[in-house]
C-alpha cells in the first residue's frame, strides 16, 4: 500500500521539488499533480509525457472513470506498471487519484443494457440524450472495479465522486428543501459505501471532487463542505474523507474568496485546511467567466506573416494541391469513392479558406491541427506516395507540399498566439505587481500555477501534461519560489469573486 514513508522517501529524492502533505492522509506530494484528464492510451507522447513527470518528482496522478472513456486509466496503468517493472519507481511512492460519477459513451452503454435488462443502478439522474449520472452504491462498486482493472492496480489511493451536483442541476424534485436533503442522502449513502471498500482494501481514502465548492451558498447546485464533512462525522469519527478537489484559477476564486461556510464566516479553503483536508486544484489555466473559456497560458510565435500573407500561402497551397488531384489523384488505382476520400484528405486550403475567420483561439487551432488537419493530410500523402514509389518528381512535389502545409499552419497558429499574447500582457501586468525579480520571468501559466501553490491551504495543483515539454513547464514553476504576497493578489488584484 501507499504509505506515508514510501511517498517522504520518493519526494526526498528530488530536493527541487515542493511538497505538501495530503491532509489527513499524510502522504507527501509534489504541489503539482499530473492532471489525466485530456490523456489516452495509445498515444506516444501522452506516456512519454507521465513517465517524465514521475521521474521527475511529480508523484500524484489525477484521473477518472469517464477521461477518455477509460483511455486516461489505462494509458496510467501501463506507465506505471511499466515503470514498477523497471524498478524505477515503486508503487508505495505514488498517490493515484481516480473518480466516478458519470455515465457517458462506454459507461452509458453498461447503464443502458442494465435498465434493458430490468436491473437498472439506482438513483440514476438522466441529465441529457449523452449524459447519465450517479452514485449510488451499487454504481460505485461497480466503476471501483472497472477502474482497478484499467488501471491494473490492486488498489486506489484516493476515489472521488465526480460532480455529484448534477442531482441539483438535473432533479425532477422542485422543492428545493427537498431536493437538498435528498442531494446529501446520497452522499451520506456513497460515503457508507466507500468505508466499507476502505475496510476491504480496494481504496484508501475518499472524497469529492466538485465544481461548486466554491460558489455563493445561494446558487441551486452549491456544494456545502461543512455539511458533506459532518455527513462523514455522523459515520465514523474516524472517517476515510480526506480529499477535496475543486476549480480554482485567477478568475475563478470562490473558494479563496467567497464565505460561503458556517453562516458565512469563513472560506471553503478555510474549512477544509481546518478540517484536515487535502486540497487538489483542477483547471488552474483554464478559467470560465461569462461562459467562455480564458485560456491562462502564453503562446510561441514562430512565424510572423501579415493577413496578405497567409492568403497568399492558402492560394499557394491550393494550386498544389490540384496539381496533385490532376496529375496523380486521379490516376491511382483506387475506387472513385477511396479517391474522394484522398482528395478530401488533402484538401487542407479549402478548410482554411472557409473557416479562417472562425479560428478565435491558438489552443483551439492547435488541436484542429494536431488532430484533424495534419493526420488527414499524411494520410493522403502516404496514398500518394506509395503508388508512385519510383517517381522522384513526387517525392519532390510531395516534401513540398508538406513543408508549405506546415509554414502554413504555423503562421496561422503564430498570428492567433500573438494577439493572445498581447491579450495576456495585461495578467501579466497585474501579476508582476506581486512578484520578485525572477518571478516576473515566468511564462503566464508558470505564473498562475505558482501563485495557486503558493496558497497554503491548497495542497496540489493539477495540470494537463500531454507531452514533454508541458512537464518542463510545471517542473519550473515547482521549483520557482513562492509569492510572498499572495494574500494581496487573491484580494485585491481585482479577480476576487464578488
Amino acid at each position: 500500500m501507499t504509505s506515508v514513508e514510501g511517498t517522504k522517501q520518493y519526494i526526498s529524492n528530488f530536493p527541487d521539488i515542493k511538497s505538501k502533505l495530503l491532509g489527513k492522509t499524510r502522504f507527501e506530494v509534489s504541489i503539482c499533480g499530473f492532471g489525466g484528464y485530456r490523456i489516452d492510451d495509445g498515444i506516444p507522447k501522452h506516456k512519454k509525457a507521465l513517465e517524465k513527470a514521475l521521474l521527475s518528482g511529480i508523484n500524484l496522478i489525477d484521473t477518472s472513470s469517464n477521461y477518455s472513456d477509460g483511455g486516461s486509466e489505462i494509458l496510467i496503468g501501463k506507465v506505471l506498471n511499466k515503470l514498477i517493472s523497471e524498478n524505477k519507481i515503486v508503487r508505495e511512492n505514488i498517490i493515484v487519484v481516480t473518480k466516478g460519477g458519470y455515465l457517458q459513451n462506454s459507461n452509458l452503454k453498461l447503464g443502458i443494457e442494465r435498465e434493458q435488462s430490468g436491473k437498472p443502478f439506482n438513483d440514476i439522474v438522466k441529465c441529457t440524450v449523452d449524459l447519465w449520472h450517479c452514485i449510488s452504491p451499487d454504481f460505485l462498486e461497480n466503476q471501483i472495479t472497472l477502474s482497478l482493472q484499467r488501471l491494473n492496480l490492486d488498489y486506489i489511493d484516493v476515489y472521488l465522486l465526480h460532480n455529484p451536483e448534477y442531482f441539483l442541476n438535473y432533479s425532477l424534485i422542485s422543492d428545493p428543501e427537498r431536493r437538498e436533503r435528498e442531494y446529501y442522502r446520497r452522499i451520506k449513502e456513497a460515503f457508507i459505501h466507500f468505508e466499507k471498500e476502505v475496510k476491504s482494501g480496494r481504496i484508501s481514502y475518499y472524497g469529492i471532487s466538485s465544481n461548486t465548492f466554491g460558489e455563493k451558498e445561494t446558487k441551486q447546485n452549491f456544494t456545502s463542505l461543512e455539511k458533506v464533512i459532518a455527513i462523514a462525522n455522523e459515520i465514523s469519527e474516524n472517517n476515510h474523507f480526506a480529499v477535496v478537489q475543486l476549480p480554482m484559477n485567477l478568475i475563478e476564486n470562490g473558494g479563496m474568496n467567497i464565505l460561503n461556510q458556517q453562516n458565512q464566516t469563513k472560506t471553503f479553503l478555510q474549512l477544509a485546511s481546518e478540517n484536515d483536508l487535502g486540497v487538489l486544484v483542477n483547471r488552474p489555466l483554464n478559467a470560465i467567466s461569462k461562459n467562455k473559456l480564458i485560456r491562462l497560458a502564453d503562446y510561441p510565435v514562430t512565424e510572423n506573416r501579415t493577413e496578405e500573407e497567409i492568403f497568399s500561402l492558402i492560394n499557394d497551397l491550393s494550386k498544389q494541391e490540384s496539381n496533385l488531384i490532376e496529375k496523380y489523384i486521379n490516376f491511382i488505382g483506387l475506387s472513385s469513392s477511396e479517391k474522394r476520400n484522398v482528395v478530401d484528405c488533402i484538401s487542407v486550403s479549402s478548410i482554411l479558406k472557409s473557416n479562417y475567420n472562425k479560428f478565435d483561439s491558438p489552443g483551439s487551432f492547435n488541436e484542429i491541427k494536431t488532430t484533424y488537419l495534419i493526420p488527414r493530410a499524411n494520410f493522403a500523402i502516404n496514398e500518394i506516395s506509395k503508388n508512385y514509389p519510383e517517381d522522384e518528381n513526387i517525392v519532390r512535389t510531395l516534401r513540398n507540399y508538406a513543408v508549405t502545409t506546415n509554414i502554413l499552419l504555423d503562421s496561422i497558429f503564430s498570428k492567433l498566439a500573438k494577439k493572445k499574447n498581447i491579450e495576456n500582457e495585461f495578467f501579466h501586468k497585474v501579476i508582476d505587481e506581486f512578484a520578485n525579480f525572477e518571478q516576473k520571468k515566468l511564462s503566464l501559466s508558470q505564473k498562475a500555477i505558482l501563485l495557486i501553490n503558493s496558497v497554503p491551504q491548497v495542497t496540489s495543483t493539477l495540470v494537463g501534461m500531454k507531452d514533454e515539454n508541458y512537464v518542463k513547464d510545471v517542473l519550473k514553476s515547482i521549483k520557482s519560489e513562492v509569492f510572498e504576497n499572495y494574500i494581496k493578489f487573491w484580494h485585491q488584484s481585482g479577480y476576487s469573486t464578488k
